[in-house]
């Protein structure tokens, strides 16, 4: 509210005062809640990075294991061994709410029916292959979940920085700006008032 605008009045006083009790009373809470996302974020980037690398771990562990199997068991072979792998995966969703954001979770359900070939069919390698990628695979559902997360909370934290900057730079001083200038006119209309009746008390 641009003072240029506002009567100076008792009522527009009163008004305004109220509503920069209020504005005050929305950037505390959205203060309390932009520092609660910021720390929830922070928490969520460690955590994707954790399990970021951890499933690139795995996933470099089973190709090198691959490779290995591959140059023992022949690709032929491989091929035809993973046609008997019976693995079933199923990704079950759900979601939480964090400062009224919500966050996905995805969890990895993996029906893992061995044996599915004679072990002496195959060298060692070929089953730490399966098993490398079926653990990396497990974390797959919570990989994608800290990312979409993090992505959907790092926007919250951008809209609520924005709202609190607004409240802050302009809001909040453009109410404190304008209840000055009509305190002030106030006062100066009181000052005039207070002369008038001086003067008119004079002349009786």
């Amino acid at each position: 509210m641009s003072r240029n605008d506002t009567a100076p009045t008792k009522t527009n006083l009163i008004k305004l005062k109220r509503s920069l009790s209020f504005a005050k009373e929305g950037y505390e809470l959205l203060d309390q809640k932009r520092n609660i996302l910021i720390h929830e974020l922070m928490a969520l980037i460690e955590r994707t990075i954790a399990v970021k690398t951890k499933v690139y771990s795995l996933l470099e562990e089973a190709y090198r294991s691959l490779e290995i199997s591959l140059m023992k068991t022949g690709r032929e072979r491989v091929r035809m061994l993973g046609l008997s792998v019976n693995i079933k995966t199923e990704a079950e969703f759900s979601s939480h709410r964090v400062m009224g954001v919500e966050l996905p979770e995805v969890k990895t359900v993996c029906e893992d029916n061995r044996p599915y070939f004679s072990l002496n069919e195959t060298d060692f390698t070929v089953d730490e292959t399966i098993e490398l990628f079926r653990k990396a695979l497990n974390l797959v559902g919570e990989y994608a979940q800290t990312q979409v997360a993090t992505m959907r909370l790092a926007m919250e934290v951008k809209k609520t920085i924005r709202k609190v900057n607004a409240l802050e730079k302009i809001a909040i001083p453009d109410y404190q700006s304008t209840i000055k200038f009509i305190e002030e006119r106030l006062e100066e209309t009181e000052r005039e008032e207070f002369y008038l009746l001086k003067l008119l008390k004079r002349s009786v």
